[in-house]
């Protein structure tokens, strides 16, 4: 064997030095291959002044930086403390893939794709090349708007010879998919940027970001101070710590990973550039052509968290091998590709890759700092990520928001609570093996639990709570009935009839012809007071619907933007002439709170307060509510004494001021309890005992999903984001056209009262679904109208009242030249649906409005009369 090298059959650790260029890269001197652009940098003084300032040279900050040029931006000044692409980009395998688990992460790469070959022309630089990829698990990519098919085991193995394809059943080829260098992307993306008149500077360091009245006046860096209007968080593996490094701190709730992948020597029939990438998820590995042998990375089962107390540029050029802890992915690797076991090693590498708490990246800008921007996390796939990435934040920065709905990787999606150190690192040792592992429908993190509770956790868990958690909240998804196999309920893990089918179906039962109690304390909530009319001025601008209200209403409304799309969706109670206290969804609370304060006016006398962890909240849902609310406070609860959508102080046992509301968010009837955390225990202590006679029950999220799904209710966050409008959700009632107040959005939505809409909000009933056999839908089903694919499901569960499974989606319908399509209801009501579930389409009646009960009542009915017939006979 020769002196530097060994085989993979022998597993000998060799010391060689550190590979310095990306995977696919040409030799090492490339990564500096940019210093021409700022070859006088560290002598060079920088600029007194700018109107952007980006900190990250790597892929993800020069992509920001070209697309802000491109919409026409100037004076902008990119800082990196090294050299450009020496970070994290450097290490980068150079796989970009299409398929990602959501829409716009799609989105993003696939315009990342289109980039990448586009720059080749525009710079005249070399990216890359078209490498396609095999998925030995085809089942979970089969992603919408993709280009791929279906493969068997024999087409795989003429595409890619080295390939053991004894255990396959099949796997996914996307023709789409290719391998680049990252360094010379990296290098394009800079080269056209500087074309265009962007300032790069390497070998500088920011070390804090000066705000001042909540907005971003300048950067300090190691060379001088900066004035800017604009700040560009794109430091990668250190924007956790940029974050935390001037007086007003950043929640960027990202940790560091080691990440490893091995490089061959070329083989003996080397392997062509063009062979397809090879995922292979259940043995954890990606492998892709280098240099005519391989590399091959993975995602292990344990991983080794780094950097927790903090990093240097000098620690992560020392990271070392470590072949005990590769050698699960080796083996992996060896049995997918037994042919490699007799081939030279040339390096194992480890390098740096940061994860966010979810999995997705951090995007948007910061709450409660105007100008401070983030793009970073990107959970090892900022190459296939940065190009679109970097184009919808320069849209943001530019217009004020995105081409796209990109709630899921909005920054504001976190708040504080998930800027633990202890948390980020017990968290990315969970989130980093999930990415090639098959997530099965309301699947929950184990790590970072119980650190929001409700007062009555304890209390719950003993009576058979399974939680789940929601922006660090725990709630409970239903409770286990005691004798019940609890150990295989928290097992149960499928896309069929789940265990808890049973259990949901009691819960909802109850709350159909009884009483349930569901804590509901994670709901986000706010008071908003004045000492004048400032208060509800405020709330007139930012609410669609009328909040003029006489005290003790309740008013349903969405909070909208400029294009009439949904900011927030809330629930707000005028308690007084100028008090209002609002309701949003649970995950709204760091965004909604944004979006308040910023158009909120300086006004002394104009107070918004977060009350969320003030107020425990109990939902009373039934017919039998009012009986038990009655005895607990000796008042008439009947609709003629308490009207729905009212609010009033009342005292419920011994506690007095307690909060009750006439609705459930369900669209059944009952009440909501808001009351001093403090109260909580003896409340609900009271209820359980008096709605003993009237067969009360704990329920859980899981009951109120179905619930109001099968009412037609949309939900933010799931059905409704800042691109859903009033009118295409069928809830123009709920805006005040015929008041004469002008509202954010209301010149949007007048346009589309007379242009029409584009896309509709439905309901779609399945049929000839067997709850039994058939895979279930969860949401993200394609949905067809006569053959032809018009929209994607959002919401999706079984109606135990109808008996049958209930999709909420969007149908966005295109005219013959694609162009977008005016959605009517005639257009609605004369399609023939079905709704595509695992690649088996069932029919569907789709519908404007919720089904009417009679629709159960004439089942059940005629389910009677078969029983009645069968035992007859």
């Amino acid at each position: 064997m020769r002196s530097g090298a060994c085989s993979i059959r022998a597993l000998a650790p060799v010391l060689l030095r550190r590979w310095l260029c990306g995977a696919g890269a040409r030799p090492a001197h490339l990564c500096g291959s940019v210093r021409f652009l700022s070859t006088d940098s560290v002598s060079a003084a920088l600029p007194a002044r700018a109107r952007v300032v980006i900190c990250g040279g790597g892929i993800v900050g020069t992509s920001v930086a070209y697309h802000l040029v491109k919409l026409g931006w100037t004076e902008i000044v990119l800082l990196e403390q090294g050299r450009l692409g020496a970070g994290t980009t450097r290490f980068c395998a150079g796989i970009v893939s299409v398929a990602k688990p959501l829409s716009v992460e799609s989105k993003m790469a696939d315009y990342s794709n289109a980039l990448y070959e586009r720059l080749e022309e525009e710079t005249g630089v070399k990216t890359g090349e078209k490498s396609p990829s095999l998925h030995s698990r085809p089942s979970l990519k089969l992603v919408l708007g993709v280009s791929c098919n279906v493969i068997k085991p024999k087409d795989v193995a003429r595409l890619h010879p080295l390939v053991n394809i004894h255990d396959l059943v099949g796997a996914l080829h996307l023709p789409g998919d290719c391998v680049v260098s990252p360094p010379d992307v990296n290098h394009a993306l800079a080269v056209a940027s500087a074309a265009h008149g962007v300032q790069i500077y390497e070998h500088t360091s920011v070390n804090h970001v000066v705000v001042k009245k909540g907005h971003v006046t300048a950067v300090e860096t190691d060379r001088g101070s900066i004035e800017c209007e604009y700040f560009v968080n794109c430091a990668g593996q250190w924007a956790y710590e940029l974050g935390q490094s001037g007086e007003v701190k950043v929640s960027v709730p990202l940790h560091g990973c080691e990440h490893f992948y091995l490089l061959t020597k070329p083989l003996s029939e080397p392997v062509q550039n063009d062979s397809p990438v090879l995922i292979d998820m259940d043995g954890r590995i990606y492998a892709r052509a280098w240099h005519g042998g391989i590399l091959s990375g993975g995602f292990e089962k344990n991983p080794k968290p780094i950097f927790t107390e903090g990093r240097n540029q000098l620690e992560i050029q020392n990271m070392q091998e470590d072949w005990d802890h590769f050698e699960p992915m080796l083996s992996a690797l060896l049995r997918r590709m037994p042919g490699l076991e007799s081939c030279e090693i040339q390096q194992l590498v480890n390098c740096p890759e940061s994860f966010t708490p979810d999995m997705r990246c951090l995007m948007g800008e910061t709450p409660g700092i105007y100008g401070y921007f983030v793009l970073a996390g990107m959970n090892s796939s900022g190459l296939s990520f940065a190009g679109g990435a970097g184009k919808y934040l320069a849209e943001w920065i530019t217009y004020g928001y995105p081409s796209t709905s990109v709630w899921h990787l909005d920054i504001k999606r976190f708040g504080n609570l998930q800027s633990s150190r202890t948390f980020l690192r017990h968290r990315v040792m969970e989130v980093m093996p999930l990415l090639y592992e098959l997530k099965v429908p309301r699947w929950d993190f184990q790590t970072g639990r119980q650190l929001r509770t409700s007062p009555l956790y304890d209390r719950l868990d003993t009576q058979g709570a399974r939680w789940m958690e929601k922006h660090g909240f725990e709630r409970a998804k239903y409770f286990v009935p005691a004798g019940k196999d609890l150990l295989a309920l928290d097992q149960s893990k499928t896309f069929y009839k789940p265990d808890w089918f049973d259990i949901v179906g009691a819960e909802v039962k109850c709350c159909k012809e009884a009483v349930c109690v569901i804590d509901m304390s994670s709901f986000t909530k706010f008071e908003l007071t004045s000492a004048g009319d400032q208060a509800l001025q405020l709330l007139q601008r930012l609410c669609a619907n009328d909040l003029d209200v006489p005290v003790g209403h309740i008013v349903h409304t969405g909070m909208l933007n400029q294009r009439g799309g949904y900011e927030n969706d809330c629930s707000v109670v005028r308690l007084s002439k100028n008090s209002f206290f609002i309701i949003s969804p649970t995950d709204q609370q760091v965004h909604c709170w944004s979006w308040i304060k910023k158009h909120m006016p300086s006004d002394p006398q104009l107070h918004l307060e977060d009350v969320s962890w003030k107020y425990t909240a109990l939902n009373l849902i039934g017919p039998r509510a009012m009986d038990v609310l009655s005895e607990l406070s000796y008042v008439s609860m009947t609709p003629e004494h308490f009207p729905s959508l009212f609010c009033k102080e009342m005292s419920v046992g011994y506690a007095n001021g307690i909060r009750v509301m006439s609705m459930t968010h369900t669209g059944e009837p009952g009440f909501m309890l808001y009351m001093p955390i403090e109260y909580a225990l003896h409340v609900y202590n009271e209820v359980m005992s008096v709605g003993q006679k009237y067969g009360i029950r704990n329920a859980g999220y899981y009951a109120l999903r179905s619930l109001r799904i099968e009412k037609f209710f949309a939900f933010w966050g799931q059905d409704l984001d800042s691109f859903t409008t009033p009118l295409e959700c069928g809830r123009e009632f709920r805006v005040k056209f015929d008041k004469d107040t002008d509202f954010l959005g209301r010149d949007a939505l007048l346009r589309q009262r007379v242009e029409g809409v584009t896309r509709r909000f439905v309901m779609l009933v399945l049929e000839d679904h067997d709850t039994e056999l058939d895979v279930w839908p969860w949401w993200g089903e394609p949905i067809y109208r006569n053959g032809e694919l018009v929209g994607v499901t959002t919401s999706s569960a079984y109606s135990y009242t109808l008996q049958r499974h209930v999709c909420l989606g969007f149908l966005s319908p295109t005219n013959t030249d694609g162009s977008p399509a005016v959605v009517t209801a005639d257009f609605i009501n004369r399609g023939d649906y079905e709704v595509d579930i695992a690649g088996q389409k069932f029919p569907a009646k789709a519908k404007l409005y919720p089904f009417s009960s009679l629709f159960a009542q004439q089942k059940r009915r005629k389910d009677n009369m078969e029983l009645s017939n069968f035992q007859s006979k």
